[in-house]
């Protein structure tokens, strides 16, 4: 029955965060912007763009630094994908009866998954210049805040499990639903390198960012 009930529970967390990214990108695609911008773009994430200006023509216009696809991005993706695989030795310590190595590793894992935020953070808190035939960065940044959602969700269910396991409380024998939790951090991860290489790192490297 524990069993069920955890693979129900599985199954809602999924349709939620589902519905966390469709309420994240149709408002933002239903008011009528592109999905891929046909002109240049300058996301302002709290410091202030450069202003340049022709004092002869009296012409001005915002300048900042261009998004670079192997920057703040890739490293986020890479930490992702390690911590995605430090999670599942993780799990399989577990199942094999190995607590503390299941716990050490669960902690590799939060800790990999904290430095992915930081640098999506990073990428997000200053201005950044997107080409032309870059995905818009309204679509973006809703892309990738219905992600962190879904990254924080899935890191305290671990942070959960893994407190869970060095107490004792959950066993190869008792798991409590700690293969679906761990499952779920994988598809965290693989939604993440999807949506880096599918979001930014395609369409930039097509404009020839």
């Amino acid at each position: 029955m524990r069993g069920k009930t955890a693979l129900i529970g599985f199954l809602v967390l999924q349709v939620v965060v589902a519905g966390i990214w469709v309420m994240s990108l149709v408002p933002v695609l239903g008011a009528g912007i592109p999905f891929i911008s046909p002109d240049a773009h300058i996301w302002s994430g709290g410091a202030y763009s450069s202003q340049v200006g022709n004092f002869r023509s009296g012409t001005s216009a915002l300048s900042a630094a261009p998004f670079k696809v192997y920057d703040y991005l890739l490293w986020s993706t890479l930490l992702m994908v390690a911590s995605a695989t430090a999670g599942w030795f993780a799990s399989g310590a577990f199942q094999k009866a190995r607590p503390w190595l299941s716990a050490g590793l669960s902690v590799v894992a939060l800790g990999l998954a904290a430095g992915a935020a930081y640098f999506i953070i990073e990428q997000w808190s200053g201005d950044t210049l997107f080409p032309p035939g870059s995905v818009n960065d309204q679509v973006l940044y809703m892309a990738t805040r219905a992600f962190m959602i879904q990254l924080l969700i899935g890191w305290v269910l671990l942070a959960i499990y893994t407190v869970l396991t060095i107490a004792g409380l959950t066993t190869a024998d008792k798991p409590l639903g700690y293969h679906l939790v761990a499952l779920n951090w994988l598809i965290v991860a693989v939604v993440w390198t999807v949506t880096y290489l599918a979001l930014y790192l395609a369409p930039s490297l097509s404009a020839g960012a």
